[in-house]
């Protein structure tokens, strides 16, 4: 399992059991979570392949992580299954390898032209 893999079941079972967890775990998790999520966010920008999250997410979930005390156990545990999915997300994005568009674009002509040449209908 992977250090990542590691932190959403992490993250996942937090958001199962949350009222165990004291203010402190909760506020580790988000702030963890935040860290991971804008990690891959951008070495997906820098590898040159479309990041569709923005910071906006990580923004909102790291003021939450500031006042953890005031957030209701459904808003944390929310909070802590959309970081889990979107950190889920950008692992397997950053995993595949990148298609350069010119190769995309050629690759498609290709499939609409087929193996008879264009089609004159």
């Amino acid at each position: 399992m992977t250090v990542t893999t590691s932190l959403v079941s992490e993250i996942v079972r937090a958001a199962n059991s949350l009222p165990k967890l004291p203010s402190g775990e909760r506020r580790r998790l988000l702030e963890r979570g935040v860290t991971a999520s804008g990690a891959l966010r951008r070495l997906l920008v820098i590898t040159g392949k479309i990041a569709p999250f923005d910071e906006s997410a990580e923004r909102v979930i790291d003021d939450m992580a500031r006042s953890i005390e005031k957030m209701s156990d459904e808003t944390v545990a929310k909070a802590l299954l959309a970081l889990a999915g979107q950190i889920r997300t950008l692992r397997i994005l950053n995993r595949e390898p990148v298609r350069h568009p010119s190769k995309v674009f050629a690759k498609d002509l290709d499939s609409d032209v087929g193996s008879s040449g264009p089609s004159t209908s």
